[in-house]
């Protein structure tokens, strides 16, 4: 099948070199001077040591010169820009073209769909972990794969290609639970990684700032029984052990997702510590996310509430990032105010510098 890739980025280039290298005719649609490097760049995927170079790939910046049409739209761009995508999609595509949203957090396959027409949207969601490392170089850090909803007439054959492109996908019956699975996993140690700009290692370092960590995926996983979804494992990602496990006792999780939280993204910065300093960030489809359904369910989520809050504040340029960075006494403190339960005795108001022991 003919493949549009909307949105050259980490994910849209990875997929889209994907499946060109393994001889899928696939055009990309993107900025002009994206599209400029491109051309003069093409795409390089890094994985183990091995690259593999994409000399000329196609590439457009007006859909209405993309000839010939495409079979099947896949959706990378980042969910602020969803909307937008969505109406430049319906202006330019036949109306039973099929759009796959890979697109991280809960509210864009609505989106889409209000736009489209829901028998048109294939959720997804990618849980290899892509670094770009400079121009058209992307980095393979961690190869996992790829679900996909099994609704669609074309889901088999759009994950068929997936797996000669060697993206191990995996379909699944139920999009809502694999979208709120990926969720739950997106938010390990993100926005905290972002609000102190600290790794994800050292945020389930300090043993307040792992508490915090819990009670947001535990607020999470409420959301999700209350909504009637059962988290599932994702392709290399064991998300429904992680959502049963946060349960657990401290002593008997908290080493096993510090060593996960550690090695889960390779040398990838968790996408919200690029948000700082741009403006946008897609929390609110994510833990801000998390926050509307639980308001609407009336469960508490003040974990998700703060973070969402505080991370908000840094990227609009309402906070300085300098009022948190290294400074996890203070987020604690303004969880503790918030109503975050469980950090009692993590002394919240002590000194506590981030890269000491716990």
């Amino acid at each position: 099948m003919h493949y549009l890739v909307y949105g050259a980025g980490a994910v849209g280039g990875y997929l889209g070199a994907s499946l060109s290298l393994a001889g899928m005719p696939v055009t990309f649609y993107d900025r002009p001077e994206v599209a400029e490097s491109l051309g003069r760049r093409g795409l390089t995927l890094e994985r183990a040591g091995v690259a593999r170079h994409l000399p000329a790939p196609a590439v457009v910046t007006d859909l209405a010169r993309l000839l010939p049409p495409p079979e099947v739209v896949i959706l990378a761009v980042k969910a602020y820009d969803c909307a937008a995508a969505a109406e430049t999609l319906r202006r330019a595509l036949a109306p039973d073209v099929p759009v796959v949203c890979v697109l991280n957090g809960i509210g864009n396959e609505a989106t889409l769909a209000a736009a489209l027409g829901s028998g048109r949207v294939i959720a997804a969601s990618l849980t290899s972990a892509i670094q770009r490392v400079e121009g058209g170089v992307l980095r393979v850090e961690k190869a996992r794969g790829i679900g996909l909803h099994a609704g669609h007439p074309l889901s088999a054959s759009v994950c068929a290609d997936l797996g000669v492109a060697g993206l191990k996908p995996r379909l699944y019956r139920d999009a809502d639970g694999l979208k709120w699975s990926k969720l739950l996993t997106n938010l390990v140690a993100n926005a905290t990684s972002a609000i102190l700009d600290t790794s994800a290692e050292a945020v389930f370092r300090h043993r307040g700032l792992y508490r915090l960590e819990v009670e947001a995926l535990r607020e999470t996983v409420r959301v999700m029984r209350a909504l009637g979804l059962r988290p599932v494992n994702l392709p290399g990602v064991p998300a429904g052990l992680l959502a049963a496990a946060v349960f657990l006792p401290d002593i008997l999780t908290h080493p096993i997702l510090r060593r996960a939280a550690a090695s889960g993204r390779g040398e990838k910065r968790p996408s919200f510590a690029y948000d700082v300093g741009r403006g946008r960030s897609e929390i609110g489809w994510l833990n801000g996310a998390v926050v509307a359904h639980a308001a609407r369910l009336t469960i508490p989520a003040p974990a998700n509430g703060v973070l969402t809050e505080l991370l908000t504040a840094l990227v609009e340029g309402r906070r300085e990032p300098g009022s948190l960075r290294g400074q996890p006494v203070r987020l604690l403190a303004e969880a503790a105010r918030a109503g975050v339960p469980g950090l009692k005795g993590y002394n919240p108001d002590a000194p506590s510098p981030i890269g000491s022991k716990p």
